[in-house]
């Protein structure tokens, strides 16, 4: 049975809607990638945090009563970090392109002179490997594509690198075309390590320079930092009943490009499944939570500590979490349904309906902000454009080349109609339903 066969109101008007949003969709998209990258703690990001805000306080309105909304900015702490000066070059002094990583320890006074041993992928077999030649150097990996089953997250390397004595991490990209990539170290103020990116290019002259070495300058300072946090909150048909379907989807980006695939391109689709369903909130079962987090690129920090502020009682209200995060620059979309093999047939009805298929991805991936939900045992999936598709543009992410032209509008649209689905489904399902997501 497809999901708009038992739902009130059905899913007629609001694919309706969705149709009918589309040029509010893509105005939001443009909007979004006009802040800039997006980057924590910038006046990037809080150009978009109030954007973001005002968009959901619009929608709050939307809402017949006794379900108006409420919108308003959640205070999340998290341990920040200000870039300082960062440079990386061959022993002889000859330049490389160089990005720290997110969180990097700062490297000791003027910087270090290391040689470098090249681990390739950075699989734990070449850590195994090259273990004796670690301490005391320069540990080169390579990035990948951070979309596919047997990915190697960079911030396992990272850790990798300095659990086995490293002096220092640099990751380097696979394309010759593509710019150093921005991502986190993961270090979130504690111990660790000097860590940067550097291109291609940089990549086969630090893998010649072996023990010749390299010089590599981080500076860079620890700030308790505060992140906010856009939300909405939207009761269903019984304004008592507080449990609640989560709409998520992370705000802040990178210092490079536009932040457009990741995730500009999550963060307007769930505007846009927001106006579209408040209109119809009052026939919902549930009440909908929107949450735009941000620090997500900060190792899922954000919704990290958001969760872990809550009590137990107040996480047990939040019965599914669908987050989008990268839908466009891809038509394939994929679900990554966190181990909930409920939400596999979730995922397929909701797929129908929407008259497009989707894939499952089923095993537990940690790669933006549904896994934080998933660890505290609430049922979550990533809605993902691209997943297992290297040559696709969401290649592209993470680097300068993140723009709103890897995005084609028809790819928003069609994340919309599929996520609208999803929500609804969710939105209208019966207890025994939700009890099955588990």
């Amino acid at each position: 049975m497809t999901p708009g066969a038992r739902q009130p109101g059905g899913l007629a008007p609001l694919l309706q809607r969705i149709e009918d949003g589309q040029p509010a969709l893509l105005a939001d998209f443009n909007a979004f990638c006009d802040c800039g990258g997006r980057l924590a703690g910038t006046d990037s990001e809080r150009r978009a945090c109030d954007l973001a805000l005002s968009r959901l306080a619009a929608i709050a309105a939307l809402a017949p009563a006794p379900t108006r909304g409420r919108a308003w900015l959640e205070p999340v702490d998290y341990a920040g970090w200000q870039a300082g000066r960062c440079t990386l070059a061959l022993a002889d002094g000859t330049p490389l392109a160089c990005q720290p990583l997110l969180g990097s320890a700062a490297t000791p006074g003027p910087g270090l002179l290391a040689g470098v041993v090249d681990l390739g992928r950075g699989t734990e077999d070449d850590f195994r490997r090259a273990a004796a030649h670690i301490p005391g150097r320069i540990v080169l990996v390579r990035h990948e594509y951070p979309f596919s089953p047997d990915h190697v997250h960079r911030r396992r390397k990272y850790e990798a690198a300095r659990a086995a004595g490293a002096a220092g991490f640099v990751i380097a990209h696979v394309d010759p075309q593509a710019s150093p990539t921005s991502g986190s170290s993961g270090r979130n103020g504690g111990e660790g390590i000097p860590a940067v990116a550097t291109d291609h290019a940089g990549g086969v002259r630090l893998a010649a320079a072996g023990d010749a070495g390299a010089r590599l300058l981080v500076q860079g300072t620890d700030q308790a930092s505060v992140a906010a946090t856009p939300m909405l909150d939207l009761p269903g048909r019984d304004p008592s009943d507080t449990r609640r379907v989560v709409l998520s989807a992370h705000l802040d980006g990178h210092p490079l490009g536009e932040s457009a695939m990741d995730n500009g391109s999550g963060l307007a689709v769930a505007i846009a499944l927001a106006r579209t369903v408040a209109p119809q909130m009052h026939t919902a079962a549930r009440g909908l939570l929107v949450c735009l987090f941000t620090a997500e690129e900060w190792a899922l920090a954000g919704s990290r500590q958001w969760l872990a502020g809550m009590s137990p009682e107040a996480r047990s209200r939040l019965v599914i979490d669908l987050n989008l995060d990268t839908v466009g620059a891809d038509p394939r979309l994929t679900a990554l349904t966190s181990g909930f093999a409920g939400l596999e047939r979730f995922v397929a009805d909701s797929a129908r309906a929407a008259g497009h298929v989707v894939a499952v991805h089923p095993q537990p991936m940690a790669n933006s902000d549904h896994a934080n939900f998933a660890a505290h045992g609430i049922p979550a999936l990533r809605l993902i454009a691209g997943f297992g598709q290297p040559d696709s543009r969401v290649r592209h992410i993470l680097t300068a080349q993140d723009t709103r032209d890897k995005v084609a509008p028809g790819e928003l649209a069609t994340a919309a109609r599929v996520a609208a689905c999803m929500l609804w489904q969710a939105l209208c399902a019966t207890d025994e339903d939700v009890a099955s997501w588990h």
